[in-house]
């Protein structure tokens, strides 16, 4: 693609990216206009209306030898289960052990495509997605982070557009993308999973000047976390 061509599919995501924001800001003013109507009927719970689930903390299932497929993860993140806090492993919605695939949602044959053309596992870029949107799905093609991130895996724009060149608000593109950039990294980081995943999580830059941020810390372990609940 040249520059003049890639130009133009820049100029493209733009215009989406301003329509997706003015469609968040729709939806703000209509929520507004709603949350006023009822404070006016007088509404004596209101709180109720607007209440938030409480958080469950599920065990996560560890299945031996998950680690040999995505090759070897170096140091062994601690074990204290209170850093994977917040995230529901899919095994514990059902009793049969998880696939990968569970993981992918609905990119399982981006994942496969990606993680194929990158040559690393899919489990791998399976479990990056799942934790980047926290299990959720829904809109994950275009969601963006309050650091900026964009869309299934969560590309800062910079990333997407200079160093991968691909478009981040297109979900296969952003798929493949972010599968090729882990493979970048696993490679930069002579095969260690976690360093990779910490990488990918704060940047390349500070973990190769060793760094260890703890956000960057609890991401990789979520990650690895979940590897470990896929059956093969």
């Amino acid at each position: 693609m040249t520059d003049f061509e890639w130009g133009f599919v820049r100029l493209d995501a733009g215009i989406q990216e301003l329509r997706q924001i003015r469609h968040r800001l729709m939806n703000c003013r209509i929520g507004a206009l709603f949350y006023i109507g009822v404070l006016c009927m007088g509404q004596p719970n209101i709180q109720n209306h607007f209440a938030i689930p409480p958080k469950i903390h599920l065990k996560t299932v560890a299945l031996q030898g998950a680690n040999h497929c995505i090759g070897r993860t170096g140091a062994t993140p601690s074990q204290d289960a209170s850093l994977a806090d917040g995230l529901e492993p899919p095994s514990a919605r059902s009793r049969a052990a998880s696939h990968w695939q569970i993981l992918a949602g609905p990119y399982v044959s981006f994942v496969r495509a990606s993680a194929k053309a990158a040559h690393i596992s899919p489990v791998l870029v399976a479990a990056v997605i799942y934790v980047e949107n926290g299990g959720d799905f829904v809109g994950s093609a275009t969601r963006v982070s309050s650091a900026g991130a964009i869309g299934v895996m969560q590309l800062e724009p910079v990333t997407a557009w200079d160093v991968l060149r691909v478009n981040p608000w297109q979900a296969a593109s952003n798929i493949a993308g972010g599968a090729r950039f882990l493979h970048d990294l696993l490679k930069q980081f002579h095969g260690n999973v976690r360093l990779a995943l910490m990488a990918y999580n704060a940047g390349p830059t500070l973990i190769a000047r060793g760094g260890r941020p703890a956000m960057a810390v609890r991401y990789a372990y979520k990650v690895l976390q979940l590897i470990k609940t896929v059956r093969f």
